[in-house]
């Protein structure tokens, strides 16, 4: 028996050439031997790594509440002069068990030709990445408000945008979830589901949405250094297990999709792919 099929590691490979057009486990053998690099790697063996800056902003943002100063004053980022912001319904409250929600979890990747109603994308977006009823208020009477999940020192580097194909009462095209005032603003009516998830085996014409979740890196560098895309990443999977969850109490099925396009994503929405990136996708749609 080979003993590479049941330890692929355990395979050395020595040739050098062309290393690109092999398997990948003949790059992982390169990258071990030295002579091929990885993204990947590189910060896995750098992620233990904090330098002097690092305590020194870890410090002061922990001593000074920063954090929480900086969270109280989001809420003026959703202020605006402008006709491109849609009032979500107030959303209903959650029905059923948290284990049957747990137990009927699967990803669905084909999806019937049903539409969405707004009733039920607001709830959605509510109970999975909005703000709950909890708060604190610092000595200055400043109120910093929590959400439905996690974020390394309450930051909450993320944002959602949604990419709406059939939901009733919303135009196709892409919107950013605001979650402080409970709305949409619209930033395009011009998307494309297939050019998305052009790589993707995934039944985008029956979707409901898809949401890409966006990444600012100096909202948690600042505090956190090369620590802050570890923390975005962690945020990013607890923020997508609040919706897949969320989104079987409100009858529907979703998906993660990792493969979509990062470059039409971004030059869609208009982020400048240095500070703001799209680092994850969701699709949702009414299971067949």
């Amino acid at each position: 028996m080979n003993k590479g099929l049941m330890n692929l590691h355990s395979l050395v490979y020595e040739d050098r050439n062309n290393i690109a057009n092999l398997s990948n486990t003949k790059v992982y053998a390169n990258i071990l031997k030295g002579y091929a690099d990885s993204n990947a790697f590189n910060y896995l063996l750098g992620m233990t790594s904090i330098r002097i800056s690092d305590i020194r902003s870890l410090n002061f943002y922990n001593e000074t509440g920063l954090a929480d100063k900086i969270n109280a004053q989001r809420k003026m980022e959703e202020v605006e002069e402008s006709n491109t912001t849609i009032s979500l319904p107030k959303p209903k409250n959650l029905r059923g068990s948290l284990s049957n929600a747990l137990k009927s979890r699967q990803s669905i990747r084909e999806f019937s030709n049903y539409k969405m109603n707004l009733d039920e994308f607001s709830t959605l977006l509510k109970y999975s990445i909005g703000l709950s009823d909890r708060y604190t208020k610092d000595d200055e009477g400043n109120t910093s408000y929590r959400r439905y999940y996690g974020s390394g020192g309450g930051i909450y580097p993320i944002s959602v945008y949604c990419v709406v194909n059939t939901i009733e009462g919303l135009r196709n095209g892409i919107y950013l979830y605001r979650p402080f005032t409970h709305t949409l603003k619209e930033i395009t009516r011009d998307s494309n589901l297939d050019e998305l998830y052009e790589n993707a085996p995934i039944d985008t014409q029956n979707s409901n949405v898809s949401l890409l979740f966006s990444y600012e890196l100096n909202r948690n560098y600042l505090k956190y250094g090369e620590l802050g895309m570890l923390l975005a990443f962690v945020e990013t999977g607890i923020m997508a297990q609040n919706i897949h969850l969320v989104t079987r109490q409100v009858g529907y099925g979703s998906c993660d999709v990792a493969g979509f396009n990062k470059k039409y994503a971004e030059t869609s929405i208009g982020l400048d792919s240095v500070n703001s990136h799209i680092i994850y996708s969701i699709i949702i749609g009414k299971e067949q």
